[in-house]
């Protein structure tokens, strides 16, 4: 076995013992429940679940590949989660030695000197190891619902191999075929990779230096397969009511958004603390507000300082131009949910910034009398991240932990207030799954489309704990919409007045408050 094969095997078999802990996680509260535990149709892989995966949206997303994923791991392991999460954890301990191998390649297609191969490969699995090991990728190994990021992922990353793999003589034709293969599953498994044709395109500006005009001829078939994907993401995410209409979320806000994701990921990669599975978008987003404008200046120094010296430092530019690209999608430029940014947006998007940091560990290591300090501090670094991981994989063990780590960062979440509304129902504690969702409408009152999921939430206390549960939803409701009305929020009182006579229609005070509104403008 070669060097760079037992170098990659190395790296994979650190990731698996770092995410040992996730084998003995169960389902969240947080899209597993509907994707998964209250859904048969994905059960197996015969052709009722093959066709189902190919037209089917569930969620917001056409990801059919992941779906198939999910009716294997059936096959394998029924719906035991464990099962589940180590498909997940070996996903990412592909894609870590795949990554390894790729930025090999890469440091030594962009090397100006040939160098020690050692120092390459020193680079290449610190790059790798930052990229596998760092807490920012725990949301998408240990949350199964995100299964399409892992899985996603390693076709990516085959498809950039089998590229650079075209470059040698003799294996052009037979990897470019791979390169389209592997990019068509990797859209399959998530929509996001449709960047793949542009980020290919800078590489071949930089470190490939390749003709420009032969490099766009072989990226149409990839272009028009992207267009026809991309609709297909686009369409998944309409039809789920997943997307923001631009009246909802103006162009402004939508570029401030973008700038503070961009400078987010790298920021959070320097310094992974605080990390959240929700972060949540204020509606309305102000532009003016200071963390959007610095930003914003960042984020335009960085691309003027880059584009300035983009002759002295390739590198630099083709670094920053492939990472804005691939996080394009998922910056708010084309906002689909209530985040306001999100660790797994970070799984392929940040792989530039950590091919630079290898980049930076070769350099050093060329350097005879850098080179033990510069090497005890790469092994400390990833020692560091290791243990960051692992203690990021304990918040999503259960839905409790999970609920609560995202309260204790953010009180004011009305989605985490609301999920663990839903947990205390299930739980049977009906007056603490009151003062939850209670909570979470304080939070959030004016948001109308909370609200019509809160009526989904009392649905469910009605049918699952019947008469136990309607007589704090009843008070809660009813409080709540006397405070609103109170405020002068007529249209949020009437749907909480209504609401508590469905839950209770013998509530004479939410009746007789119901009817003073009548007069009120509608």
């Amino acid at each position: 076995m070669s060097v760079s094969r037992r170098l990659a095997l190395l790296c994979a078999a650190v990731v698996v013992l770092v995410y040992l802990p996730t084998l003995s996680f169960g389902w969240v509260d947080w899209d597993d429940d509907a994707l998964l535990v209250g859904n048969a149709l994905f059960r197996g892989l015969g052709w009722a679940q093959i066709r189902w995966a190919f037209t089917s949206a569930l969620g917001g997303a056409y990801q059919p590949l992941a779906f198939l994923s999910y009716g294997l791991d059936f096959l394998l392991w029924g719906m035991e989660p464990r099962g589940y999460h180590l498909t997940s954890v070996l996903l990412h301990a592909l894609n870590a030695g795949l990554f390894f191998l790729a930025a090999w390649r890469l440091l030594e297609f962009g090397a100006s000197s040939r160098g020690p191969q050692r120092d390459l490969a020193a680079g290449a699995l610190f790059a790798a190891l930052v990229f596998a090991l760092h807490p920012l990728r725990v949301e998408s190994v240990s949350w199964v619902s995100e299964r399409r990021d892992v899985l996603c992922g390693a076709f990516w990353l085959g498809a950039v191999l089998a590229y650079l793999r075209a470059r040698e003589p003799g294996r052009r034709r037979r990897s470019l075929i791979l390169v389209h293969v592997f990019f068509g599953a990797a859209c399959l498994a998530k929509g996001l990779a449709v960047t793949l044709p542009v980020v290919l395109l800078v590489l071949d500006v930089w470190p490939l230096r390749r003709r420009l005009d032969e490099c766009l001829r072989e990226k149409v078939p990839m272009a028009v397969l992207a267009l026809a994907l991309g609709a297909l993401a686009i369409a998944a995410q309409a039809g789920a009511r997943a997307s923001w209409s631009w009246g909802e979320h103006g162009v402004l806000a939508r570029l401030a958004q973008s700038a503070y994701a961009l400078t987010f990921y790298p920021l959070k990669t320097l310094w992974p603390s605080g990390l959240s599975a929700f972060y949540r978008l204020p509606v309305p987003l102000d532009p003016r507000e200071p963390r959007f404008l610095l930003s914003a200046a960042a984020v335009a120094a960085v691309a003027a300082w880059s584009w300035v010296r983009r002759r002295e430092t390739p590198w630099l530019a083709a670094a920053g131009a492939a990472y804005a690209v691939m996080l394009a999608p998922v910056s708010g430029l084309f906002q689909a949910g209530a985040q306001l940014v999100a660790d797994r947006y970070s799984y392929l998007a940040v792989l530039p910034l950590e091919l630079l940091a290898g980049a930076g560990l070769s350099a050093i290591l060329a350097r005879r009398a850098w080179r033990a300090p510069a090497m005890a501090a790469a092994v400390c670094v990833c020692v560091v991240l290791a243990a960051a991981t692992v203690v990021q994989q304990s918040y999503w063990r259960d839905s409790e932990t999970l609920w609560g780590r995202v309260l204790a960062l953010d009180p004011g979440s009305s989605t985490g207030w609301f999920k663990l509304g839903l947990l205390r129902i299930r739980q049977g504690r009906p007056a603490e799954a009151a003062e939850s969702f209670s909570r979470a409408l304080a939070s959030d009152s004016g948001c109308l489309e909370f609200l019509s999921r809160f009526e989904r939430g009392v649905e469910l206390a009605q049918t699952r704990r019947g008469l136990e549960i309607r007589p704090v939803c009843r008070k809660a409701l009813s409080d709540l919409g006397t405070t609103q009305a109170q405020r002068g929020e007529f249209l949020q009182a009437r749907r909480l007045l209504t609401l508590a006579l469905a839950v209770d229609p013998e509530d004479a005070a939410a009746r007789r408050n119901l009817a003073r509104l009548a007069d009120q403008p509608r």
